[in-house]
């Protein structure tokens, strides 16, 4: 039987690709124990008023923590980030058909103020897969065990836990993945193709590489799982001889 896992670092509501990684997965691991990177998806992401990008950003600590892993960076919740990120949400999508479910989507997930950015950004994703009916099972790699292996190693070690047949990455990872160090293992290397064609938001034009706030609110849940359904797609890792 075909088991596909796919292992990435939890962004905040991030792109439909990111989503269409988990749509074909089985099982998606959370890479939370791997170090925070400042000025990153981890702790923000991209909206839209018309054509024009707007940063939305969750504030966090920092300083004196260079060094600290993902599943441990805290929110700093001295700023009213909450409040600005659900107005900027009203102010770019209230005229979009879907704007309720968004804007309701995105009040109840920031509502718990969790401590930890981990919490919130895998809750909120989670929560957004159950409304796209995406149903992989979900866990965090820093609830398996570790050998202390390397980048690769590590992600190997993974899938083996799981006695995946498949690897399913993100193609940035091709820059430092040796395909045959899987092949050796005897796991399957697969990379998402992210090649989706532009959908319709209502008088204004399309705006690529914005977080998946913006599909959602224009399309619906439905019919941004149907859009994945369609587009979504991955090729195999060819080793060249």
């Amino acid at each position: 039987m075909t088991r596909t896992v796919a292992i990435e670092q939890p962004n905040y509501i991030p792109w439909i690709g990111y989503f269409d990684l988990i749509r074909q997965s089985d099982i998606w691991v959370w890479y939370d124990d791997v170090q925070y990177t400042k000025r990153d998806w981890r702790n923000r992401n991209l909206v839209a008023l018309e054509d024009e990008r707007i940063w939305i950003t969750i504030p966090v600590k920092t300083k004196g923590r260079y060094a600290q892993a993902i599943r441990e960076v805290e929110i700093d919740y001295s700023q009213p980030w909450r409040r600005r990120h659900v107005e900027t949400v009203r102010r770019c999508y209230s005229r979009a058909p879907f704007f309720t479910t968004v804007v309701a989507l995105i009040e109840e997930a920031l509502e718990p103020k969790p401590n930890l950015l981990a919490d919130l950004t895998i809750g909120m994703n989670e929560a957004i897969c159950a409304r796209l009916g995406f149903g992989p099972h979900f866990v965090r790699s820093s609830m398996l065990p570790s050998m202390g292996a390397d980048r690769v190693e590590r992600l190997i070690e993974i899938c083996r836990g799981f006695e995946s047949t498949t690897y399913l990455s993100g193609p940035s990872a091709r820059a430092y993945i040796d395909p045959r160090v899987f092949a050796r293992a005897g796991i399957e290397l697969r990379y998402i193709v992210y090649d989706y064609p532009e959908y319709a938001r209502g008088a204004h034009a399309f705006v690529r590489n914005l977080s998946i706030i913006d599909a959602l609110a224009w399309l619906g849940p439905s019919n941004t799982a149907a859009f994945l359904d369609a587009h979504g797609r991955s090729e195999r890792e060819e080793i060249a001889c």
